[in-house]
């Protein structure tokens, strides 16, 4: 029965190993259509560049090729700590702060600085899949807490703590979350409390973090309740939704001293140093001190105007506090195809209208995720659906 066990649960993980991206999934799809989709998945219309940016790129183009010095991550870093202070108090010194190539790179430096095989990773679903399949990877023991719509979609800890003989090493949130814009609420905060026992790390994905519209953005670094000894915090801070740099976007993670200090040993081994001209770039946008209050004004407008699009088609769209995209329970039937989970709808829209949207399958429902990067004249666009759907 034991080796009946055993099987089944690797059979489960192969499984999920097996499974590729999402969005290299969906970037082929578009890539095969070429222009006759309309992108709503990941979306065709990035913010604009600032222009002191885009002037000093055009200037300075030689220092891609150039190594970062000892002077320029001292550099980034001054400017990451001012970042982080005037947007959200947090107090922090240079030391704590880690360039990295990018989101994925910096989950996988604390994964692989702070994982050991066997240990236990509870992480929020629906969100950002990167952690999880990285820490299968790193042959952690990974549970999905499923976000409780009713508790402003904080974690339902419940099945953690029932699955949980040993405890959790890593607890992995992505607030404010992909794909809901649910910000870190007090009742996030107070799961997190819960969930966490000595020799914890509590990780945030921050990517989102200054697009809060209703309220404060909040750092999960400025958490009294968490600062609790034998808990380690760790946020990753990333600016591709604030400055579209391509492949030359940086970001950065901040937290805890000794966590920080492994996780830069690492990052030694792991990437070739980041060029000067990313260093630079992404300094001169965390202090453009105008920036995040400009997006603040800009997305709302754009989730209105999408939503109200969405309503007079017949979807149910949620509201969004936070982030950059738009959610939609999966209506029951498109075109007269009945829907049979997020993926099927997602499928049927982009074979028979031309529209790609991003999937969003839990436990607690299915829904469809509308990205607010959409070109003038997508919107227009949608009128294909004009009484297609139907709800229930």
């Amino acid at each position: 029965m034991a080796g009946d066990g055993f099987a089944a649960a690797q059979s489960k993980r192969d499984q999920q190993m097996s499974r590729r991206y999402p969005f290299a999934i969906i970037k082929e799809k578009l890539h095969a259509r070429r222009d006759s989709v309309l992108d709503f998945a990941i979306g065709r219309r990035p913010v604009v560049l600032p222009k002191p940016i885009e002037d000093y790129l055009r200037a300075n183009a030689e220092l891609a090729l150039v190594p970062a010095n000892r002077d320029d991550t001292d550099a980034f870093r001054a400017a990451a700590v001012d970042y982080l202070a005037r947007e959200y108090g947090v107090t922090l010194p240079d030391d704590r702060v880690l360039p990295t190539p990018g989101g994925r790179a910096a989950m996988a430096a604390l994964i692989a600085a702070a994982l050991s095989p066997g240990d236990k990773v509870a992480v929020t679903t629906p969100g950002y899949p990167a952690f999880a399949r990285l820490a299968r990877h790193g042959h952690a023991d990974v549970l999905e807490m499923p976000l409780d719509a009713d508790k402003h979609f904080a974690p339902d800890i419940s099945s953690a703590l029932a699955f949980c003989t040993s405890p959790v090493r890593i607890v992995s949130i992505n607030y404010p979350n992909n794909p809901t814009g649910a910000t870190l609420s007090t009742d996030v905060v107070a799961a997190l409390s819960a969930l966490c026992s000595q020799g914890s790390i509590v990780f945030n994905d921050a990517t989102y973090g200054p697009l809060v519209y209703s309220e404060m953005p909040r750092s999960l670094l400025a958490e009294a309740r968490l600062h609790v000894p034998g808990v380690e915090l760790v946020e990753l801070h990333s600016f591709s939704k604030l400055f579209p740099l391509g492949p030359f976007a940086v970001s950065f993670l901040a937290g805890s001293g000794p966590l920080m200090e492994s996780i830069s040993t690492y990052s030694e081994f792991a990437w070739s140093p980041l060029s000067r001209l990313q260093l630079e770039i992404t300094s001169l946008g965390m202090r453009d001190e105008g920036r995040n209050d400009e997006l603040r004004r800009y997305f709302p407008d754009r989730i209105r105007d999408l939503s109200d699009t969405l309503v007079k088609l017949g979807f149910e769209p949620r509201a969004t506090p936070a982030g950059v995209y738009v959610l939609c329970a999966v209506p029951k039937s498109i075109d007269g195809h009945t829907t049979v989970s997020a993926a099927d709808a997602a499928e049927h829209l982009i074979d028979m209208f031309d529209l790609a949207v991003v999937p969003v399958d839990t436990p607690q429902g299915a829904y469809l995720r509308f990205s607010t990067l959409y070109q003038p004249a997508d919107l227009q666009g949608l009128a294909g659906l004009q009484g297609k759907l139907q709800l229930a």
